[in-house]
């Protein structure tokens, strides 16, 4: 019979082995972003500005709200991302949003040319469409 001090033996042994050294990288924490956005000097209402990392896989998402400002809820991981702006989707409260003037380069994570540098503490951001 196999005795009660080999399984814990066994037990500390398969927790050693699983937990390899030195432990896991410590994950940074996410930290507050807002800012606004403009088209052609004027605030930017409705939308949506998507901030993502494909390196590292990070994203996060806020709505455009009055006067063009916006607010990460829960705050972004801090490195560097490409910034998309995209028009509103249609939701039960608004089935057909009206048409968008965002230009259709800013849309698209592969054409976007707005990129944000999130360091830890707080971020202002302002991104000027034209």
């Amino acid at each position: 019979m196999i005795s009660r001090r080999m399984l814990i033996v066994a037990g500390f042994c398969g927790l050693w082995a699983v937990s390899g050294c030195g432990g896991a990288p410590a994950k940074e924490t996410p930290t507050g972003v807002k800012g606004v956005v403009t088209l052609a000097g004027k605030p930017l209402a409705e939308g949506t500005v998507s901030f993502s990392n494909s390196s590292t896989g990070n994203a996060a998402v806020a709505q455009l709200g009055a006067e063009g400002k916006f607010t990460v809820t829960g705050g972004v991981v801090p490195g560097e991302y490409k910034v998309t702006i995209t028009p509103p989707t249609p939701t039960p409260d608004n089935p057909t949003p009206k048409p968008s003037s965002i230009p259709d380069k800013y849309r698209n994570e592969a054409t976007t040319d707005l990129k944000a540098k999130i360091s830890s503490g707080a971020n202002d951001l302002k991104f000027e469409l034209n």
